[in-house]
């Protein structure tokens, strides 16, 4: 009987030795979750922080003009200076055509 209380006696000193390994087990994982439950919030902070930016920036988005805004803008500012251009061609050549036959007709006429 001496066997089985030594057989038995092993086998609660290994019971004992496991739980505790399993128990020194368990607190470094409830560390380690609690170091993670801390960085969490924080992150929670941080998607919290970005979220209220975006929100800004997608406020903001409607006031900004898109490719084909600019591209518009563009063909109508061309389209004003080319016709402003030629207003100004036609207006000098008519103010020099008008100056030289004036030049011409005093110095034919005038003595």
């Amino acid at each position: 009987m001496d066997a089985a209380n030594t057989s038995t006696e092993d086998l609660l000193r290994t019971l004992l030795v496991r739980t505790a390994v399993m128990q020194a087990n368990s607190e470094a994982i409830l560390g380690e979750l609690k170091a993670l439950r801390e960085g969490q919030s924080v992150l929670q902070e941080a998607v919290a922080a970005l979220q209220i930016d975006v929100a800004g920036i997608k406020g903001t988005m409607a006031h900004f003009a898109t490719q084909a805004d600019v591209e518009k803008v563009r063909t109508e500012l061309y389209k004003a200076m080319e016709a402003q251009t030629w207003r100004l061609l036609v207006w000098m050549t008519a103010v020099c055509s008008g100056l030289t036959a004036a030049v011409y007709y005093i110095a034919r006429n005038v003595h």
